[in-house]
């Protein structure tokens, strides 16, 4: 219903050439709790976006609808906790993005046609893989500190944050043209990944806690690091780091 009101709603905006049904709903895998994912061409990004806000509320009201980091992208959460999503790209963006797990819901212009078939998985983003390990190394530093200073929760906040790296830095492992959301990222990990991240030790507020994650973090992080950095891993930092870490008694990277 709420798919077939949006279609409606936006085929009546004069700009709209393509509507096409995405996400886990496009490729079919989609369970009860999936959200809407729609993709819209337009002649007028930014006039379309200007409007978007009005033509929304004809459709349904919303207790959230925010614009995603000032990008032609709107996340929407309706009183009955519907949960949609709308990207919006010129038609110039047609020709590089592939047809699978598209459905389309509207075309006045051809451009179903014009979407590319299938896409080979994209390399491995290097440049992103390289920043996930700086800024793990960077936080695993600021242990010491935060040990000397008694500051448990803030240790136990740090433990959460090298978590999530290792998570980031698993992800950039198996890249895909369509990641998916969260669950769908995760189940694409390999086996072995996934063993990792479901046996970390628990994170408590206590200096046990906190030196057990960050070292079974560091004994997975490390060496996929290196794998996926290639010949651009940060060694100096990491160097400089283990050796600060043994210095201080906290030689949670071996």
């Amino acid at each position: 219903m709420l798919v077939d009101d949006l279609t409606s709603a936006l085929s009546g905006h004069p700009g709209a050439l393509g509507l096409w049904l995405a996400g886990s709903r496009g490729r079919g895998d989609h369970d009860r709790y999936s959200d809407v994912d729609l993709w819209l061409v337009v002649d007028d990004v930014g006039a379309f976006v200007a409007d978007w806000p009005a033509l929304c509320d004809t459709v349904t009201p919303t207790v959230l609808r925010e614009q995603v980091g000032g990008a032609p992208v709107f996340t929407h959460v309706t009183p009955d906790w519907l949960r949609f999503d709308l990207s919006v790209s010129p038609v110039a963006d047609v020709p590089g993005r592939s047809r699978v797990g598209l459905v389309p819901l509207l075309d006045r212009a051809g451009l179903h046609t014009q979407l590319a078939g299938p896409l080979p998985p994209p390399d491995v983003d290097a440049d992103r893989a390289v920043a996930v390990t700086k800024e793990f190394l960077r936080v695993v530093g600021l242990l010491p500190m935060v040990l000397f200073r008694g500051d448990r929760v803030l240790a136990a906040s740090g433990a959460t944050l090298v978590r999530r790296l290792l998570n980031d830095l698993m992800d950039l492992s198996v890249p895909a043209v369509d990641p998916g959301g969260a669950t769908r990222r995760y189940a694409a990990l390999s086996a072995g990944h996934r063993a990792v991240l479901e046996t970390l030790p628990a994170i408590e507020a206590t200096g046990e806690s906190v030196l057990a994650v960050h070292r079974a973090c560091g004994a997975a992080f490390v060496p996929l690091a290196r794998e996926l950095c290639g010949d651009r891993f940060p060694e100096e930092l990491h160097t400089a780091l283990v050796a600060h870490l043994r210095r201080e008694g906290c030689d949670v990277l071996g």
